[in-house]
């Protein structure tokens, strides 16, 4: 192997290396695929959510995707973890109302962490643009399921009759990334052969 490909090898593992160490401590869920209802106005994903890893537990942040139609909004996020937060905090966020912990089903999916959001006055729901940002304690982004049933948002006035729809995930993009890199890796290493 000569000295321009051990260097692209090197790199493209230190490289791997760097991303799966920040993947391990951020999650990019995008949700792009109807499970019930209608779908929403908008290219997809209509929404899309940022986990953090925190000193004592995760922070969250869901956005409303921009492109989605005017008066669409976000009235419920659903999340799934291998073991049940301890706790949560939302006092800074002007969206959630409630953050509800406990195993329960929605649309038939299990979860264990329910984020209610404000849907009166119209003013106060999360819509096109916006951003709600809480934390979960006593949890990190291991601890996230990461399947693709693990989370759901329920996008609620969908034109042009007012509709509503559940809304998942296909598989966190960090690791959509990571899988792709380490194919490259085995095609590379193939190829060598």
């Amino acid at each position: 192997m000569g000295n321009r490909t051990k260097r692209w090898v090197l790199m493209s593992v230190l490289s791997l290396a760097a991303f799966a160490q920040a993947s391990a401590s951020s999650i990019i869920f995008p949700f792009n695929t109807v499970h019930t209802g209608a779908t929403p106005g908008g290219p997809a994903p209509w929404a899309t959510m940022i986990m953090t890893d925190i000193f004592g537990g995760v922070q969250v942040s869901l956005i409303n995707s921009a492109t989605n139609p005017a008066g669409q909004f976000i009235s419920e996020l659903n999340l799934l973890f291998n073991v049940l937060p301890t706790g949560f905090s939302f006092a800074s966020d002007p969206y959630v109302r409630a953050i509800n912990l406990g195993n329960y089903t929605d649309a038939g999916l299990s979860f264990n962490v329910e984020v209610r959001f404000k849907v009166s006055p119209p003013s106060d729901r999360l819509l096109p643009g916006g951003i709600s940002t809480f934390t979960l304690s006593g949890v990190s982004t291991s601890d996230f399921a990461g399947l693709n049933t693990s989370a759901m948002v329920h996008i609620q006035n969908i034109p042009p009759g007012g509709d509503s729809s559940k809304v998942i995930a296909p598989e966190p993009g960090s690791l959509i990334a990571i899988g792709t890199g380490l194919v490259s890796l085995l095609g590379l290493r193939r190829r060598r052969k």
